[in-house]
């Protein structure tokens, strides 16, 4: 099995584990109060009629799941994922007498500049994505004033259609951000742990671009609800002219963001080269020694796979929640999907702490 000097760090890495499985022990029993609440309180929503401030107070339970839950699983991923590396980088630098030392340190700072440029890039985008949104919108305001000058029924008929056709695209972005969503990498033996965290940031760089996307969609549709719901002829005139007066300065910055993600993207590209040409050095040194320790190096395997595909599962359930929490003002009946996820969570929960949450809300709202 392991060298004797790796077992203080198995010792280490097992007291850790025995904290942890206590601390998500007590985290899903935090997480499922919190369900069971929002399950038995939207569930008594529906039954009686939901009113604007009962859907102002379910899409605020949206950022209760970041802080409650999400962002703690967050933490022991990343401290896990440390951990579990650096006894992996132990046994490859014992099994070949120190040969990877100087590629490991390669890759340690590739892959610190990969995933700050890999932040820059998608901040980027996020900003990119703000300023086309906006001239986006401005264009339709030019649209709609142009067409109540001359009718304004006929300008109110077609932001209807607007909406109707924005709305028409939700199910389309929220499949862009499930594709990002139910990633995952199921490569198996190697070194493929050494990319394993700038893989994850990739994949989750590319779901939050996705979802701020989805976001700034979401967001044009209630301006324009609110627009129409508020109709004034004299209201839009003002209003036209005074995001026209905008419209030059927002194609000028989206211009030069363009130019800037341009760059930054050349540049992440050629540190993402440079950190795949290390891996693959490691890779061509480690594959003769294989056969070393062996059953160590696939049980560390076992133990990161298990770590990555479990935290995934676990974070793309409350994204899934969050999904449709984001979105109740507009299609009120995602508040269905919302409950049926969240009992699929605390399901799993139950299931991990043997306890009878399900069972609770069953009996709480009768339904036994």
């Amino acid at each position: 099995m392991l060298p004797k000097q790796f077992i203080p760090v198995l010792q280490k890495l097992s007291a850790s584990y025995s904290t942890t499985t206590k601390a998500i022990k007590l985290g899903f029993a935090d997480l499922c109060a919190i369900l069971s609440k929002f399950v038995i309180k939207s569930w008594r929503m529906i039954q009686r009629g939901m009113t604007e401030e009962d859907v102002k107070s379910l899409m605020a339970f949206e950022n209760q799941l970041n802080t409650d839950f999400k962002n703690e699983l967050a933490k022991f991923i990343d401290s896990s994922r440390s951990d579990l590396i650096n006894i992996y980088s132990q046994l490859l630098l014992e099994t070949t007498g120190g040969k990877f030392e100087n590629l490991l340190k390669q890759k340690d700072i590739f892959q610190i500049d990969l995933l700050r440029q890999s932040a820059e890039l998608a901040n980027k985008s996020f900003e990119r994505g703000r300023i086309q949104g906006k001239i986006d919108s401005i264009e339709y305001q030019q649209k709609i004033y142009d067409m109540a000058n001359r009718n304004s029924k006929e300008a109110k008929s077609d932001m209807k259609a607007e909406i109707t056709r924005l709305r028409g695209q939700i199910p389309e972005y929220d499949e862009k951000v499930k594709e990002h969503r139910d990633t995952h990498y199921v490569e198996r033996g190697g070194i493929w742990i050494f990319s394993w965290k700038v893989r994850d940031v990739h994949i989750d760089n590319g779901e939050r671009i996705a979802r701020e996307n989805r976001n700034n969609l979401m967001k044009r549709i209630r301006i324009f609800q609110r627009r129409l719901k508020n109709w004034s002829d004299h209201s839009l005139t003002k209003q036209r002219k005074n995001a026209t007066a905008y419209l030059s300065q927002y194609k000028a910055q989206k211009s030069q963001v363009e130019k800037e993600y341009k760059n930054l993207e050349e540049l992440y590209n050629q540190t993402e080269q440079k950190f795949h040409v290390v891996i693959q050095q490691i890779d061509e040194i480690y594959r003769p020694t294989e056969t070393a320790n062996v059953i160590s190096m696939k049980t560390l395997d076992e133990l990161c796979l298990g770590l990555q595909t479990g935290s995934q599962s676990l974070i793309s359930a409350c994204e899934k929640i969050q999904t449709h929490l984001a979105e109740i003002d507009i299609e009120p009946n995602s508040i269905m999907d919302a409950i049926l996820d969240a009992l699929q969570l605390i399901n799993i929960a139950d299931e991990y702490n043997d306890s009878t949450q399900i069972k609770d809300i069953k009996r709480v709202l009768a339904l036994e």
